[in-house]
């Protein structure tokens, strides 16, 4: 009964041509909600990061009544020689002169297999900095520094590096 009440409805459905336009109106007005993040990355000459290269990151934050979860974005070859990174990371926050420090240790592989979204000898990591999201006192310009600590210098197989900030929700 409950079978030939669905067969009827989808039969229904397929001989009145409006409902299928407007089921896909509605899914696309539904799926079209812009998504607020600020993402920056900075290529990394020939691959290979030097300890004193600092990479710096502006963003703008326009609220100042959301919290934002602030990720680490790390693009890596194959070759990389090693299953993490450590990073240290100044956050600059807007209005404010002084520049708060601290370390990262990025887990890159686990088990001998890259974590991350990976195609062909390239993957890409993104790892959340903090454990609780960020509110930021004020609205404006945030700078971000980062650069590696890693006891190898330069540090090969690095291919790209990046901020990235979204609201919580």
């Amino acid at each position: 009964m409950i079978l030939s009440m669905k067969a009827n409805l989808i039969l229904y459905c397929l001989r009145n041509r409006f409902f299928l336009p407007l089921l896909m109106l509605i899914a696309l007005a539904i799926s079209c909600r812009p998504v607020e993040l600020y993402e920056r990355q900075k290529n990394i000459p020939d691959g290979k990061w030097d300890w004193d290269e600092k990479l710096l990151y502006t963003l703008t934050i326009p609220d100042s009544a959301t919290d934002y979860n602030i990720y680490a974005v790390i693009r890596h070859s194959a070759s990389y020689p090693y299953r993490n990174i450590w990073l240290r990371i100044g956050l600059q926050g807007p209005g404010s002169d002084s520049v708060s420090f601290q370390n990262f240790n990025i887990p890159l592989a686990s088990n001998d297999q890259w974590l991350g979204a990976g195609m062909n000898d390239v993957y890409e990591r993104r790892v959340k900095l903090f454990g609780q999201p960020v509110r930021f006192q004020h609205t404006g310009q945030v700078l971000f520094s980062m650069q590696h600590i890693m006891r190898e210098d330069p540090l090969p197989g690095l291919l790209q590096a990046g901020i990235r900030i979204e609201p919580a929700r």
